[in-house]
């Protein structure tokens, strides 16, 4: 399993650049990052490869933030990636929360993040199909 960073804002302007600047002085390189509205506050979902240095990062400059779990799966940077592992997932009966993804190395490989209840059991139906859940993106 891995981390991702979750960032808690009040939706007003100023706030996505703030995060950006206070990780991007501290060398922290986003990898990706959904924004999730929900009125009056947001949440910014951050891939990195170092989520606990990004975490303290963000800490130290009095930014409310936590890590969670996710299952982040490897998958080629191909058409019908995203198939195989949606099947395998839906064939071991695991329903998915919420996901994202992005490309780390354009037509060779993507990662992409999975949050279900049973996080252990969607890296087996991962694996299951040839597919890497990974524990590190360094």
């Amino acid at each position: 399993m891995y981390n991702e960073v979750r960032v808690f804002v009040e939706n007003k302007p100023g706030k996505l650049s703030n995060v950006a600047e206070v990780l991007g002085k501290a060398g922290v390189d986003i990898l990706a990052l959904e924004l999730a509205d929900e009125g009056q506050f947001g949440v910014f979902k951050i891939l990195t490869a170092e989520p606990q240095r990004a975490r303290n990062v963000l800490t130290e400059a009095n930014v409310p933030v936590a890590l969670s779990p996710i299952a982040c799966i490897e998958i080629p940077d191909e058409p019908g990636s995203l198939v195989k592992l949606s099947k395998a997932i839906e064939d071991a009966g695991l329903n998915v929360t919420d996901a994202y993804g992005c490309i780390l190395e354009r037509g060779k490989r993507a990662v992409f993040v999975v949050k279900g209840e049973n996080l252990a059991a969607i890296e087996d139906a991962a694996r299951s199909v040839g597919l890497r859940p990974l524990e590190s993106l360094l």
